[in-house]
C-alpha cells in the first residue's frame, strides 16, 4: 500500500501520469506515475492512497528527470509518497527516506520536491522565503497522515500527551528546549 500526500494529483489521466513539478526548463523534472492496474483512492484534498502497490524510483544523479513509478503488487508493505511544487520540506528522521530528488529554481527557495519515505516519519513543509513557521506532518505506522501545525502547536500537543507529537517533539529537542528555558529566573517588573 502507497499513500500520496503533500500536493493534489491527477488521477483520471491515460498515460499514468499523476503529478509532474519542474522550476525552470533547465531544472530536474519530477513525476509521479500509476502503471497499467494500480487503482487509486482519493482520500482528501491532498491525501490518496493507492493500495497493492508499490513505488519504484528512476533516476540518474546526471539526469535532468527523477520519477516515481507505481506498480502493482501482492507485498503488504507500507510506503508514501510525499510531493510538493512550493517550497519544498525536510523528513525526520533522515534515514526514513528511501530516495527524494528536487527541483530548485526561481527566487529564494522556490522549490519543488518528492520523496519515497517509510512511514514513522515527520514531513516540514517549508513556507516561502521561510515567512512563516513550517507546517508539520506526521506519517503514521498504519498509514495516517495527520497534520500536527506549526513546533508551538506540536509543543503544547506533547505536553498534552499525543503520542506523535510527543516523538517529534523528542527527535528535536524541543522539549529539551524547554526544561533549560524553565531553569531561567523570570522577573516580574512591577
Amino acid at each position: 500500500m502507497t499513500i500520496i500526500a503533500g500536493s493534489a494529483i491527477e488521477i483520471e489521466t491515460e498515460d499514468g501520469l499523476l503529478w509532474y513539478a519542474q522550476n525552470g526548463a533547465k531544472r530536474t523534472r519530477l513525476s509521479l506515475y500509476a502503471a497499467q492496474g494500480v487503482h487509486i483512492e482519493r482520500l482528501d484534498t491532498e491525501l490518496y492512497l493507492a493500495r497493492d502497490a508499490v513505488p519504484v524510483w528512476t533516476g540518474e544523479d546526471w539526469s535532468r528527470e527523477a520519477s516515481v513509478y507505481l506498480y502493482p503488487t501482492e507485498k503488504d508493505e507500507l510506503y508514501a509518497v510525499w510531493l510538493n511544487s512550493h517550497c519544498g520540506f525536510g523528513v525526520t528522521p533522515k534515514d526514513a527516506v528511501l530516495w527524494q530528488a528536487s527541483s530548485v529554481g526561481g527566487p529564494k527557495n522556490s522549490a519543488s520536491q518528492i520523496a519515497v519515505v517509510k512511514p514513522g516519519c515527520y514531513i516540514e513543509r517549508y513556507s516561502y522565503k521561510h515567512a512563516t513557521p513550517s507546517s508539520w506532518y506526521a506519517i503514521t505506522l498504519d498509514g495516517a497522515v495527520r497534520r500536527l501545525g506549526t513546533r508551538s502547536n506540536i509543543v503544547a500537543l506533547a505536553l498534552r500527551g499525543d503520542k506523535d507529537a510527543k516523538r517529534l517533539a523528542e527527535l528535536k529537542g524541543w522539549l529539551s528546549e524547554l526544561t533549560t528555558a524553565g531553569q531561567l529566573e523570570v522577573q516580574d517588573e512591577t
